[in-house]
């Protein structure tokens, strides 16, 4: 060990494991060199409580053994924990495989017990070419996540699982952690076309989380028997579900009303936000927004389809009409270029009241975003967030100097009352 200056000796603990917490693991590694009381802050557990790995690519056998090292020396400390898998292909799923497995088992032996688990990205659907390998990644994982004990909140969206092997790792989950996980986010856990809520199975499995406060999942997932699960298992739990309905998922069954009633009667303070994507078509939307459910925010992206019956005004007079009195934020993105929307905006911004956030990508004119800052002006409506971006092609695009100036007139205005005003202009 080194000699100390005097003045490092005196210096508490608590600042010393602040200073480390700036420092690189190498670094950390050649701090703890210099003395005995800097090796010990060097183990102190608070250091390692957070991690993420990468250990995806060609360099997954790199990465891998660095993960296990890490495993090995601190994993016992470890309680929130991200995997990513950059850079995914045919050819590196197997090395990421084999070294998802070594680093798990890793984490057994140590006896880790997480607080978080994310794991972004898998996308099994569209990456891994091998049923062998997908097989033995889903019993590597399912191994695992049962021995948790203590997890609170779980992330593995877009793993795009097969039916079994995503109730599996959910079965697995639920084990231990069943009655303390809080978060789960589920967007596109299963893979798309697979019409999730006619699984027994996974009706089953989704029953046996009964803490659950926040939860994000696909349409696909949802039916008025899942609707019915949730209101017996999260009774008075669930606060947030967010649900995103994905043109390729099966998205043509319908919730009743019933059944959307009765869940809020068992969670009264649930709020529910619905998100379209790649979706337009107005018969496709509306059945989905029904007056029952508590939905307070609403998201469509119509997709690039350039067709002419997306009735595109009567989704939004539906919105307007169902929600007038519940929804509190909208964003639209609507990439047709063939329907004029502006009237049924101005409604929707006047007659929501309870309207908080309007992001509006579209084609629309100049003079309706001006009577929505006017509105704001005159304090008729109370919006915290107006972001508008004007879309065309050619000639029907706003101008830049036509943009500068609504910019100039209202910008201050707007900041004064406490609204995030942003304007930009898109070309098709």
């Amino acid at each position: 060990m080194r000699t100390i200056h005097p003045k490092w000796i005196n210096i508490p603990d608590v600042v010393l494991i602040e200073v480390f917490k700036y420092l690189s693991d190498t670094e950390r590694a050649k701090a703890a060199l210099v003395c005995e009381n800097w090796s010990r802050i060097f183990n102190s557990p608070c250091l390692w409580r957070s991690r993420s790995f990468e250990l995806g690519g060609y360099k997954a056998q790199t990465h891998g053994l660095r993960a296990c090292r890490f495993a090995e020396n601190f994993g016992k400390y470890l309680r929130y924990m991200a995997i990513s898998c950059s850079h995914p292909s045919y050819h590196t799923c197997k090395l990421f495989q084999k070294s998802i497995d070594d680093f798990l088992a890793s984490l057994k032996d140590a006896e880790t017990q997480l607080y978080e688990f994310e794991f972004c990205r898998l996308e099994l659907e569209r990456y891994w070419k091998f049923d062998t390998h997908r097989e033995k990644l889903i019993s590597i994982l399912s191994k695992f996540l049962k021995t948790q004990k203590l997890l609170q909140c779980f992330d593995m969206s877009s793993a795009q699982f097969p039916a079994f092997g995503g109730c599996r790792v959910l079965d697995a989950i639920a084990h231990q952690s069943g009655s303390f996980i809080q978060d789960m986010i589920l967007e596109d856990f299963f893979h798309s076309r697979l019409a999730v809520h006619l699984v027994k199975k996974f009706n089953k499995v989704i029953g046996k989380f009964s803490n659950l406060k926040y939860l994000s999942l696909n349409y696909n997932c949802l039916s008025d028997e899942i609707l019915e699960t949730f209101s017996k298992s999260l009774q008075g739990k669930l606060h947030f579900l967010n649900i995103k309905v994905f043109r390729n998922d099966p998205h043509f069954h319908r919730i009743s009303g019933l059944a959307w009633k009765q869940f809020s009667r068992a969670c009264p303070r649930l709020r529910v936000a619905v998100w379209f994507e790649s979706i337009g078509m107005h018969q496709e939307i509306v059945p989905i927004l029904v007056k029952e459910a508590p939905i307070k925010d609403i998201h469509i992206w119509s997709g690039y389809d350039d067709d002419l019956d997306w009735r595109l005004s009567e989704t939004i007079d539906h919105i307007t009409n169902t929600y007038a009195n519940a929804i509190e934020s909208v964003s639209f993105e609507l990439d047709n270029t063939q329907e004029i929307v502006d009237q049924p905006l101005l409604h929707l911004a006047a007659k929501c009241k309870k309207l908080k956030e309007l992001s509006i990508n579209a084609m629309i004119s100049i003079k309706t975003v001006e009577d929505i800052c006017e509105m704001l002006r005159e304090k008729t409506i109370d919006l915290s967030m107006l972001h508008v971006t004007f879309c065309g092609i050619g000639s029907q695009l706003v101008s830049e100097e036509e943009l500068d100036q609504l910019r100039r007139h209202y910008t201050h205005i707007l900041q004064e009352i406490g609204t995030e005003f942003r304007l930009t202009r898109f070309d098709f």
